[in-house]
């Protein structure tokens, strides 16, 4: 951020080129002429990509994960890898990629939160009848 405010001095206040400012700075031309038009440098985001493969099944692999739970007991699991063998038998064309990352996604988002319960010495006041 402070070489921002050195090029834009040296150019707005001192009149110098901004060529001779990048060279003297060791920055790229372009470099200079963005600081010149900017006060801070702003970095934009790009639109998201589309997903038009998981546009496809997006809907039917989130009704399966949801549904795996009452069909799916004890060892058995419902894997990503089962997943999109399933999908690909109904003739879904889909990567296996695509199906462990909502696999892991949905696991992420259903993962129980734990809070650990910490005190310092002394702290912890007990039940009465504890001691």
């Amino acid at each position: 951020m402070d070489i921002v405010h050195v090029v834009r001095h040296k150019v707005l206040v001192e009149g110098r080129t901004q060529r001779a400012v990048a060279r003297e700075l060791g920055l790229s031309r372009t470099t200079v002429g963005k600081y010149m038009d900017r006060a801070a440098p702003t970095r934009t985001e790009g639109t998201p990509r589309p997903r038009p493969v998981w546009d496809a099944v997006a809907e039917r692999v989130q009704a399966v994960l949801a549904d795996s739970v009452r069909w799916t007991g004890g060892k058995q699991r419902l894997t990503a890898t089962r997943l999109h063998e399933m999908l690909r038998a109904e003739g879904k064309r889909v990567g296996v990629t695509v199906v462990k990352e909502a696999v892991a996604e949905w696991k992420r988002q259903r993962r129980e939160v734990f809070v650990p319960l910490t005190y310092r010495p002394g702290e912890r006041r007990g039940c009465s009848s504890c001691g």
